[in-house]
């Protein structure tokens, strides 16, 4: 039976429509995943006779098949001391840069990645002298200001922070991936969708356990997606309810296997056992379905309409990425069997903050004495005018500093934010 589907869905009381879009989401998520299945046994190229999936570059449906990830899990994960402080510092290290080639040149020129033995000028020296792109040009990762003006030292700087507040030992204790995330997303630089992506590498670890469908953030192109599957009435959704997204995800999540039986789709799942998507696999495919509907269906509208990056099989493939996949061994962790889902829902992002330098002062007309406040990790715009009484609980070092030396700069080598 492949009828296209007609009927309205309601969820969270909100009425959706399907386009033809939303069919178009199951029939690419199974090719896609078909494409992975005939590349991996060994099938000679084109592995499709879709002709958009075949000339197009498309992500796996499954995040954990991507190249990347199979690296990850193979090479950084399983691969030395499994000390989850350790896990942890090899994950935010090639996470920072999330470029295979540059994990591995740091790791032949410095030896074993640990963080007993990590100096940053070790690393900043090696990173200085390689001559390709450090990082990944799959997304853009914005670096926090830490006073240097390569991004690479500010982004080490960030990487020291989360180390220095004993980042591996909260994963462990954590309730909820709700409160991994507000943590993670309180440092310099992180946003909601690089924060996100972290989480999902450091839940290939055995320090990271929970349900895989405990938690979702839609990234941008998951939130056009979606749009293109149902049209206005996402909006109307969200504005009754913040989290309608991810309601709607989660739909989607449950309701999988019966709309591939509807539309007479096989399809192979993950791994031997054959699991479902996720609710972050989801995501993940909304992201490329909202790729692939500007050419399969270019009258749904949206902010982009090209597939700028074509796809051309590689003649040479490393071992990682050609061999029977590897899922994490972490997925066997028992805390991963049950759900844990934050009664509040509602995700808190509260920026955390340290005096960097102070440049100036005045005397308000009350005579309360006020700072123009430099912060570390943030840019020179968001400097702050702060009053004396609070610089005095938080930090007095800085005013006597300023007091004495008017004209100091800041001393970028200090990097580390103080705990919660």
């Amino acid at each position: 039976m492949n009828n296209p589907h007609s009927e309205p869905i309601t969820i969270s009381g909100i009425i959706l429509r399907p386009t033809i879009a939303f069919d178009t989401f199951w029939r690419v998520a199974a090719e896609r995943k078909a494409i992975d299945d005939r590349r991996r046994a060994g099938l000679p190229a084109p592995w499709t006779d879709d002709k958009i999936l075949r000339d197009y570059f498309f992500c796996n449906t499954y995040r954990v098949l991507d190249k990347g990830c199979q690296f990850l899990i193979r090479e950084v994960i399983e691969k030395g001391s499994q000390d989850p402080v350790e896990v942890v510092f090899r994950v935010i290290l090639y996470y920072t840069f999330t470029k295979i080639e540059t994990y591995e040149i740091l790791e032949n020129a410095v030896g074993p990645l640990t963080w007993k033995t990590y100096n940053r000028e070790k690393y900043s020296d090696v990173l200085a002298n390689i001559d390709a792109t450090l990082y990944t040009g799959a997304y853009i990762k914005p670096a926090p200001h830490f006073g240097f003006k390569e991004n690479y030292m500010n982004h080490l700087c960030l990487l020291e922070s989360l180390m220095e507040n004993e980042l591996a030992g909260r994963l462990l204790i954590a309730p909820y991936m709700a409160d991994v995330y507000e943590y993670l997303i309180s440092f310099p630089s992180m946003g909601p969708f690089t924060t996100y992506q972290l989480m999902l590498c450091l839940s290939y670890t055995k320090v990271l356990n929970f349900h895989e469908n405990d938690f979702v953030v839609p990234g941008p192109g998951s939130i056009s997606g979606l749009n293109k599957m149902f049209g206005k009435a996402m909006q109307h959704g969200r504005s009754a309810n913040a989290n309608f997204d991810i309601d709607v995800m989660r739909y989607l999540t449950e309701t999988q296997d019966l709309h591939f039986k509807r539309l007479g789709i096989e399809f192979s799942g993950l791994g031997p056992k054959r699991l479902p998507m996720s609710v972050a696999d989801i995501e993940h495919t909304l992201c490329e379905v909202d790729k692939y509907c500007r050419v399969a269906h270019p009258s749904i509208k949206g902010k982009r309409t090209q597939l700028g990056r074509g796809f051309t099989p590689s003649q040479t493939r490393p071992s990682y990425a050609i061999a029977a996949a590897v899922l994490p061994k972490a997925w066997r962790h028992r805390a991963r069997r049950v759900p844990r889902i934050r009664p509040d829902a509602t995700l808190a992002v509260h920026k955390r903050y340290e005096v960097s330098h102070i440049s100036e002062h005045r005397d308000g007309p009350d005579g309360t004495r006020q700072f123009f406040v430099y912060w570390v990790g943030y840019p020179a715009s968001d400097a702050t005018w702060e009053f004396e009484s609070s610089l005095l609980l938080d930090a007095p070092a800085t005013i006597a500093e300023y007091f004495s030396k008017l004209s100091a700069e800041p001393d970028p080598s200090d990097c580390a934010l103080p705990p919660l």
